[in-house]
């Protein structure tokens, strides 16, 4: 499986609920019943509220799994987590102590960032990894545990975006978890399907299954179920704590995961869909936004109405491009079904190593004579703000 979006949310749509109702008590604890108890889009609307008031928070997880590649291989993990809103989820600060299982090797580690600086403690491997979020020091952060950090917390719009904006749903019995009883909403976001608990009085998520499985039905995918326990949102962490030393006897070493603002844009030449080949050598003069996107990826669907709208906006002073990579079906098709017109290039696996890209939807900006200007990963709708800020500054609108 190639990797999923790390950073997944983009454009809710907002509805009011009515009050929740008290009715019968069902295995000893009380079914909320009422117009939002069977409403998924009321409920992830409350979801979206609850989170957006929380500016810190902390909780314990465990997370229970398994991946299929061929053999199955099974996952657990447990985590001390502790976030802190920012202004983007990049300027977000992110605490998570964990120990994880996979197919029986044990792996433990601690990553942490402050908004500036991010950092990584590998235990397995004795090794300590610093960097700067300006160089894309932020996939450190990745290597927590997948599902781990609930980003949901961290996003500051529309952190239930992608969901609100589901193929369907499906309303499933209300259970408890860590003594409180939850909403359970199934959202079908096809290749891959999202299951939310959401505490029927906070309306603060408590747990999250995912399920991904190839759509081509080579049996290959994943499924995972995070459960939080200990949930404080009236926390207010030290600054302290989001930065690490290095531990007596661990290797060290300064990371860079992204093309620095500034710095060369790394050249390339791509197939088109028509046969052709375009060369990033050949759009010099014009402001290029790059899109690193596939057709599985939910968070890369979200953005690209967006990209379409910057594309009609724009005279051929601007060309934006979608990167087609880690791809397993037929872009073209997916293009056309949603009418989506800016050029796309092809294969593009080995020009996405050659821009460090982890996790998509990733952005760069190249400005007129060939240099990075922007570059962002995700769809937080921050991203697309500071996409359209930056634009303004190079084409001098």
């Amino acid at each position: 499986m190639k990797k999923l979006a790390v950073l997944g949310v983009l454009f809710l749509l907002f509805a009011c609920g009515e009050p929740a109702e008290v009715a019968e008590e069902n295995d000893g604890a009380e079914v909320i019943t009422g117009d939002i108890a069977t409403d998924p889009v009321a409920i992830l609307n409350a979801a979206t509220d609850a989170v957006q008031g929380v500016e810190a928070v902390s909780y314990t997880t465990d997370l229970q799994g398994f991946f299929v590649e061929g053999d199955t291989t099974d996952i657990a993990v447990s985590s001390q987590v502790v976030l802190q809103k920012g202004v983007t989820v990049d300027e977000s600060a992110v605490y998570v102590d964990y120990t994880m299982t996979v197919g029986g090797e044990e792996a433990s580690g601690t990553v942490a960032s402050n908004g500036v600086d991010a950092y990584y403690i590998d235990n397995t491997n004795a090794q300590f990894s610093h960097g700067t979020i300006a160089d894309g020091g932020s996939r450190l952060v990745q290597n927590a545990p997948q599902g781990t950090v609930m980003v949901e917390y961290l996003i500051p719009d529309e952190p239930y975006g992608a969901e609100l904006n589901a193929a369907g749903y499906e309303i499933l019995d209300q259970e408890t978890i860590d003594g409180h009883l939850c909403h359970v909403v199934e959202v079908q976001m096809p290749p891959y399907t999202s299951t939310w608990w959401i505490d029927a009085e906070s309306y603060l998520p408590r747990a999250n299954k995912i399920s991904v499985w190839d759509p081509e039905g080579s049996g290959a995918g994943m499924e995972y179920t995070v459960t939080l326990t200990d949930l404080d949102v009236d926390i207010q962490p030290e600054s302290s704590q989001f930065q690490l030393q290095c531990p007596e006897g661990f290797a060290s070493s300064e990371y860079v995961g992204a093309v620095s603002v500034g710095s060369v844009a790394p050249l390339w030449t791509l197939p088109t869909p028509d046969g052709g080949t375009l060369s990033l050598e050949d759009l010099r003069g014009k402001v290029v936004i790059m899109d690193f996107w596939a057709t599985w990826c939910g968070p890369c669907r979200q953005v690209m109405p967006h990209l379409q709208s910057v594309h009609e906006s724009h005279g051929d002073e601007l060309v934006v491009i979608g990167v087609n990579s880690w791809e397993n079906a037929d872009p073209m098709a997916f293009m056309a079904e949603n009418g989506y017109t800016y050029q796309v290039v092809l294969e593009g696996d080995e020009v996405a190593q050659q821009y460090f890209v982890e996790g998509i939807p990733t952005f760069y900006v190249i400005d007129q004579e060939g240099n990075v200007a922007f570059h962002a990963v995700g769809s937080d709708p921050a991203n697309a703000e500071a996409l359209d800020e930056i634009l303004v500054t190079l084409l001098g609108e």
